[in-house]
This record gives C-alpha cells, structure tokens and sequence, in this order.
C-alpha cells in the first residue's frame, strides 16, 4: 500500500485515480471505489461485480480480502482514505466508537484489522507566484471577494460561518464582521484584504422609515433597493419587471433605470415614506429599462442549459441559437428544445444526423404508449423537422413522420346564464372586468394585463391588441355592455396608461377607505 500511495503521490503522473474508501451500506461494512467520470473504469468497476451505490455516490464491492485483492489488481492507480466509521453503532469488534477505520491489508492471512497508517500533509501555502485574493467592493452587509481556484481554500473559506458563494457572479460574500474578518484571512494568509466597514443595524434601522437604493458593484445594470417590512410595498416591488431577490445581500435586484427609479419614488410618496438615493451620478441609463420579451428569454436559455446534459449541449445550443435568431417566442424555444432534449435522452444522446427515422417512429410509439398527449407529440414532429431542415440544413428532408392522431372533442362551452351567474358571483370591479373582456372580446391573459387606455376606441367598439400571440396585431369587438362597465370603472380607478394598474388601484381604494399601509407584523 506505501507503493501505491507513493505513486499517486508523484505529480509527473497525469493518470485517473480510483479512491478506495470503507464504508458502511445496507447494514454493513464495504469498500468503496471513486473516481471521476470514465467508461473504462466504470466497465473494471463491474467486471469485478462492483455495485452502484446512489446513497454514497459509489461503487461498492463487500467488505473482505479477496474483493480487496480484485481491486488492486483491477485499478493499480489506488489512494487509500483513513476515515471514520459512519455507522458508529456497529463498530468492528476490538475498536472503539469514533476510532480510526484502517484499511484491509493485501498480504495480511488473518484478515484482522491493522491499525492506521497516519499520513500527515502540510497544508499549502500560496506561493509568491500564484494568484492571490482580490477585493472586489462591499455590498449591503457583505464584503465581495474573488479568490482563483483552490480546493483547499474553498473548502476552508466555506466552512466558515458568515461565508457564502455567489454562483451568478462567481465571488465569495463575507459578513462584515471582525471575527469572520480574521478568520477569511487567516485562511487566504492575507491580513489586511478586507477594509474595517464592518456591519452595524444603523442602516436596518433606516428601513423602518423609507426605501434606499445603492449601486451593486457585482452588475453595474441593476441597483440594490433595501425596503421596509411593509407587505404592500413588498408585493408592488416583487412585480416589477427584472426584479429578483439576492439571499445573500437580503435585498431586492432592480433594473438599473430612470423609469424604475420614478416608479420606486412614486410608491415611497403614496405610502408616506422617505427615498434615499445613494446611487452616483450616471449611474442610471434608459438603456438598463427591462424588456420583458428579454427577460423571458433569457430565463428560457438558462433553464434550458440547466436541464441539458453535457452530452446533448451541442445540440441543443445549436437549434436554441437558429430559433433566437429567428426571433421566434420564448414558448415556442421552450417547447421544441424540451421535445429534442427528451428524445436526445431516448438515443443516448448520440449524433442526430446518424439517428434513422425507424429510431424516431419507434421512440413516438414508447411515448404514446406513455400516455403522451397528440399535441406534444405534434410538437415533438415539428422540433425534429425544424432542427434537421434548419440547423442541419437538409433543405429535401423528406422522413416520413407520423402524426399522432387528435381525439375530435368538442370544447366546452359556458351558455350565457352560466356566464352571468359567474359574473354575479364577483364583487371586485377590477375582477369583474377582467372576465367580461376575457368573454366578450376574446382577449388572453397576457393581452389583458398589458391593456392599454389608447388601445380601446370607444367610438368605434374596438380593441386593438398589440403584439398578440406569435407578436401579430389585431381588432377584436368590443361589445356594448361592456364599453358601458369600461366607462364606470374608469371613473373609479383613473389610471393613465394601464387599465389594470395595480399601482393606480391601490392608491385610490385607499384614498376613499381613508386606509393607511399596515407594517407586516
């Protein structure tokens, strides 16, 4: 065991190392086998009936000499790990609870326990030549740092409590305080990295009265806003377009724009609270405005990416690129890169232009036995002919897909008592209309809540919907009973550019209740 050890303590050896670790699975002791993600290991791995255990993220053979002796001989690139027991309870006869757990000796007969071999290593110090930890800024009641990677440095910067990782930006977050102070440099051996603006509640305490914004040094497009615990406003600033909450920062995310900064204002003069802007000049620019088509998109890539495996990003990346370029909806991106992610799955994610059309018939079939809707399996068709004509360009593709077949239902259909014994049933103006335009103009979801006042003419009993499903206009009808509610809800909600302003309706339900925001408790 000292060779093995000693050959994989050599650097010159650029080979994939196999740890060897005792554990405890199913009611007792094995051996388990670790390494990195290789075909070849995997297939030694069950050559010697090696078993996959999804509890330990390991193979596992018994705990004995003869699977020990297997393993040596199998793998010859091994590193043993001297750990404890995880099942203390039922420690080996002869050692105690919490002692050391040696491994099985190849050339022992008595197949005893022998006592550990204690290897001591010396932790690494940074180097004059390598990379050290970089300040970045201080953000609310962290400071931000960029530390180059090393595995022992994380582990140790992580296990530190007041220490968190900041995946999006990729940077560490301290708590501002001096015992957390010392101890991250201690770890990174940089005293002095981290300035002495440590964290006190004076600004917690400012909450109470009004609304700060400052600048976020980690994305110069956003601002950080700190609220007061007021569920009213908390729920206004949630909706906001762009808008996100940062766990680490305890603070909400917005757009780094004047429009926004003109909402927040209007939302801190209504609730009777004060805006404190910390923001430097020119930090804001209209070009910061959130676009929701962006935003939506942007949340389809990355959620795509996330789901996708590392076999099947090529792919998949290359027909998300052509439908952005296409400048096709976010729904229409979602839908057909989730049907290709699926049957990529199906064929092992192997090359589709090697993929035959008998393969693709037969993975519509083990879908449809399934149980898989005809509509996804529509949309399952067209992801594959889009991605071979227009990503692959084979402008003659003439496959032979089947279309699954559409059950001929008839939709059910509300009869006009029905629908006005619903109307009845609603006591909210503001809700009340919703449903008479969804029923009598046609209109959807997305279409109501971005309504606008100069979209409807009134003169003419029209509506005009703009950027309507797959981004088309039209006219729809606007019918006289409900032209007639339009104007009465008008007279009490008078809001400017939106029917449905949530902003606008509040403010004035509270001005004739005479209702001042209630703090949340």
């Amino acid at each position: 065991m000292q060779g093995i050890g000693n050959q994989i303590l050599n650097p010159s050896l650029k080979i994939q190392l196999v740890t060897l670790q005792k554990i405890w699975h199913h009611n007792q002791f094995r051996i388990g086998i670790r390494f990195g993600f290789d075909e070849t290991l995997k297939q030694k791995a069950r050559q010697i009936g090696a078993t996959w255990s999804q509890t330990h993220k390991c193979w596992y053979v018994d705990y004995d000499k003869e699977n020990y002796q297997k393993i040596t001989t199998t793998f010859p690139e091994t590193e043993i790990l001297y750990t404890s027991s995880t099942k203390p309870e039922t420690q080996a006869p002869g050692l105690e609870r919490g002692h050391d757990i040696a491994p099985i000796v190849a050339g022992n007969q008595s197949n005893a326990l022998q006592p550990p071999i204690v290897v001591e290593h010396k932790a690494k110090s940074i180097g004059k030549d390598e990379k050290k930890a970089e300040f970045c800024s201080v953000t609310g009641k962290y400071w931000v740092i960029r530390v180059p990677y090393n595995e022992r440095l994380s582990k140790a910067l992580l296990a530190t409590k007041g220490v968190y990782w900041n995946k999006r930006h990729r940077a560490f977050m301290i708590y501002r305080h001096v015992t957390v102070k010392t101890k991250v440099e201690a770890i990174l051996g940089q005293p002095g990295l981290l300035p002495a603006e440590y964290f006190t509640n004076e600004v917690q305490s400012s909450l109470n009265g009004g609304i700060i914004i400052e600048p976020f040094t980690l994305e110069k497009k956003m601002m950080v806003v700190q609220l007061p615990e007021i569920s009213a406003i908390i729920q206004q600033v949630k909706r906001f377009a762009g808008s996100r909450y940062s766990k680490a920062n305890q603070c909400y995310l917005l757009p780094a724009s004047p429009a926004v900064l003109l909402n927040l204002s209007q939302i801190a003069t209504i609730n009777g609270l004060t805006l404190l802007n910390r923001l430097p000049e020119n930090y804001l620019h209209k070009r910061n405005a959130p676009s929701i088509r962006q935003i939506r998109l942007d949340q389809t890539v990355q959620n795509l990416q996330r789901i996708t495996p590392p076999d099947g990003r090529v792919y998949v990346d290359a027909m998300t690129d052509y439908m952005l370029a296409l400048n096709l909806s976010h729904n229409t991106i979602r839908n057909y890169a989730q049907a290709l992610i699926s049957f990529l799955r199906f064929c092992n994610y192997r090359n589709p232009e090697q993929i035959t059309s008998a393969e693709i018939v037969r993975y519509l079939s083990n879908m449809m036995r399934m149980g898989l809707s005809p509509s996804s399996g529509h949309t399952l068709v067209n992801a594959l002919k889009f991605y071979y004509i227009h990503v692959l360009h084979y402008e003659h593709y003439e496959i032979d897909l089947p279309r699954p077949k559409k059950a001929g239902k008839l939709p059910a259909v509300l009869s006009p008592e029905e629908c006005i014994r619903v109307f009845e049933q609603v006591g909210n103006p503001k809700h009340k209309l919703l449903l008479m335009l969804a029923y009598g103009a046609g209109l959807r979801l997305n279409e109501l809540v971005t309504l606008r006042w100069n979209d409807i003419l009134l003169a003419e009993h029209k509506i005009h919907i703009k950027a309507g499903k797959g981004n088309k206009d039209r006219m729809v009808m606007l019918p006289f009973s409900v032209a007639a509610y339009l104007q009465t809800y008008r007279s009490l909600y008078k809001s400017e550019d939106y029917v449905f302003d949530s902003n606008s309706a509040i403010r004035n339900f509270r001005v004739r209740e005479n209702i001042q925001p209630k703090r949340a408790q």
